[in-house]
């Protein structure tokens, strides 16, 4: 172990450290490591482990002794009580970075498996890649912004991200043509189908329609507006 005030290498800082006047629990509090942090080399930590851990089974006096520790840990009042200190005495250095690492390998971790499903679903519908995945649904296939997010399972936030990768600009307001048109009512009359589960949202709303419904009870069933729920029973 290397001494963060004089460099010099140590199996164990913990004795160390008085020579220049700290305790071991002022060396952790000073360089910002966990309270919990080991003073000495892995090895000798180890050894110490083990010696430990015999001693303690061997000692029926040690187990007694710890007996009511254990039954706290058991009960999760350990756990309590290092969530009250760490509130009172606030969070070292070091469990702040073993935290933003932590945090840092699981958004990685997120991202790579995101990236693995879009690789799979633009396999699937033909594709060598995303890029090009994007360029012949929403450039030549003429697909709303929206419909070429649902053929990609992914969400609009995402689906700018691939845009701006790809160096596709997003049409402006009232650039899409009439098959972008087309799309994006085909996209709002499938998840209104959806919602109320049925197969063809148009005859949906006639039959219930034919049985007694009003243009607003269907207009909330569906989520949509009754102008839109009337467009559709005049089809």
């Amino acid at each position: 172990m290397v001494c963060h005030v004089c460099g010099r290498a140590f199996r164990s800082l913990g004795s160390h450290v008085r020579a220049h006047g700290m305790t071991a629990a002022g060396y952790r509090d000073e360089f910002g490591l966990l309270r919990t942090r080991a003073l000495g080399a892995r090895a000798l930590s180890r050894s110490r482990s083990a010696a430990q851990s015999a001693t303690y089974a061997a000692s029926e006096r040690l187990r007694a002794q710890f007996a009511p520790g254990r039954a706290m840990a058991r009960e999760g009042r350990l756990t309590e009580e290092a969530r009250r200190s760490l509130g009172r005495y606030g969070a070292s250095e070091e469990l702040l970075r073993e935290r933003r690492a932590r945090l840092d390998e699981g958004r990685r971790t997120q991202e790579a498996a995101a990236a693995a499903r879009l690789g799979e679903r633009v396999r699937a519908l033909g594709y060598d890649d995303v890029a090009a995945a994007v360029r012949a649904l929403y450039l030549d296939g003429d697909q709303s912004l929206e419909a070429t997010a649902r053929r990609l399972g992914v969400g609009r936030a995402r689906m700018r991200r691939l845009m701006d990768t790809a160096g596709i600009a997003v049409r402006g307001a009232g650039a899409n043509s009439a098959a972008g048109r087309r799309s994006r009512v085909a996209l709002n009359d499938l998840a209104a189908a959806e919602r109320v589960g049925a197969q063809d949202i148009t005859l949906w709303l006639k039959a219930c329609r034919a049985a007694g419904a009003t243009v607003a009870e269907l207009a909330a069933s569906t989520g949509r507006s009754g102008p839109w729920v009337t467009a559709r029973l005049r089809r």
